[in-house]
């Protein structure tokens, strides 16, 4: 199996990551609360996603042209919002632009409109828990104010995990699955590729995703905190 190595751990970051996954396990299983969780991230959507890689050749046979890999790739801004139900909230950012603590908070309130229509006993009940990564946009004391305005409780989450983020292990992995090779000519191609992606996923793939976290924090715990095998 492979090891997701994302980051060189030290001693405390391991230490952080099963003290953290140790309590998440125990709270779920007290009181499962997984349905109540939203979660997001960020992802840069290149135009062009063919692999570069080496070529074998016959000995006489002249090598085939491969576009190089250009120093400044196009690219767009891709951030998703999703629970177990499903899709709450996904934006393409304008070109050049990048998350901060305004757009985050932005996003948040839409995230949220349509949190309150898809699962209003959650609303009203002011006890969603939202799972985000500690990126600076994230932790910022405007975003924080938000959050707390909107009851939203923060599930802690360490530091250099995308194996315990689920749009990282699940919907982004599965998404890289559909654009590799694909070549878009503009930000339209790469969201058409997005709708096509998430028209093609059913309800089962927002559950599993959510709910593999209790594998996942599992898997965390028995390696004492280090990075698991997948």
């Amino acid at each position: 199996m492979d090891q997701w190595v994302p980051h060189e751990l030290n001693a405390e970051q391991v230490l952080r990551r099963y003290q953290i996954t140790s309590e998440l396990l125990l709270r779920n299983k007290n009181d499962p609360f997984l349905d109540r969780n939203v979660t997001c991230d960020e992802k840069w959507i290149l135009y062009d996603n063919r692999k570069r890689s080496s070529q074998q050749l016959d000995r006489d046979e002249p090598p085939k042209q491969i576009p190089k890999k250009k120093l400044h790739e196009k690219k767009t801004m891709l951030t998703v919002w999703w629970n177990s139900a499903g899709i709450l909230h996904y934006e393409f950012l304008k070109a050049g632009e990048t998350i901060n603590a305004d757009n985050y908070c932005r996003q948040l309130d839409k995230m949220h409109e349509n949190l309150a229509r898809a699962s209003p006993a959650v609303v009203n009940r002011k006890d969603p828990i939202l799972l985000h990564n500690n990126a600076r946009p994230h932790v910022s004391q405007k975003t924080s104010q938000k959050l707390s305005d909107l009851g939203y409780e923060i599930l802690p989450h360490p530091a250099y995990s995308p194996d315990l983020s689920p749009t990282d292990y699940h919907f982004f992995k599965q998404l890289d699955d559909l654009i590799k090779g694909r070549v878009f000519k503009n930000q339209t191609d790469a969201e058409n590729a997005f709708r096509e992606f998430i028209a093609s996923k059913t309800l089962d793939f927002y559950r599993k995703g959510i709910h593999d976290l209790v594998k996942r924090w599992q898997k965390c715990v028995d390696s004492n905190g280090a990075y698991f095998a997948q």
